[in-house]
C-alpha cells in the first residue's frame, strides 16, 4: 500500500471514529438538557497531513464545554479527544480510543490527585460517565 493510500486510510478511520464520538456525545448531552453545536476544527499531523475534523460545543445555562479532537494516534491509543471547560480551556477530561472503545480519563474532586489527566483512572465512556462529568462541570464551572 502506498504512503498516500495508507495516510488516507488512517485519516478516514480517524474521522469515522471521531464522527461517531461527536454524534454520541451530542445525543447524550442533549438528553441531559445541554444545547450542542457541531463545529469544524483544523488539525495537522505528520502522518495524515492537514485536515478538518468535527468538534462539539456544549452549553447549559452559563457553562460552556468544548469536545476537541487532539490527535489520531498516541502511545496506546488510536485517537485522543479532550473535553475543556470554556472560556479558559481548562482540561477536564480526555477520551482515548483503543480496541476497548472510547475510555475516559477524568479527575473528579474525589479522585486521587495525579499530575496529568491521562494518569487518572480510566473508565469506559458511557452516557452515565459523561453525565457525571457534565454535572460536575456545571456545579464547578458556573
Amino acid at each position: 500500500m502506498s504512503t498516500t493510500t495508507n495516510s488516507e486510510k488512517l485519516k478516514s478511520e480517524w474521522l469515522d471514529r471521531l464522527d461517531g464520538l461527536v454524534n454520541q456525545v451530542a445525543e447524550w448531552a442533549q438528553e441531559e438538557d445541554w444545547s450542542t453545536k457541531r463545529i469544524e476544527t483544523r488539525l495537522k499531523s505528520p502522518s495524515i497531513g492537514q485536515y478538518s475534523a468535527p468538534a462539539l460545543v456544549m452549553q447549559k445555562e452559563t457553562v460552556k464545554v468544548l469536545l476537541e479532537p487532539i490527535t489520531h494516534s498516541a502511545p496506546g491509543a488510536d485517537g485522543v479527544v479532550d473535553l475543556y471547560l470554556m472560556p479558559g480551556l481548562d482540561d477536564i477530561a480526555s477520551f482515548y480510543h483503543s480496541d476497548d472503545g472510547w475510555m475516559t480519563h477524568y479527575m473528579s474532586p474525589n479522585s486521587p490527585t495525579v499530575q496529568k489527566i491521562r494518569e487518572a483512572t480510566a473508565k469506559p465512556l458511557t452516557k452515565e460517565t459523561l453525565s457525571n462529568i457534565l454535572k460536575e462541570m456545571s456545579r464547578n464551572g458556573s
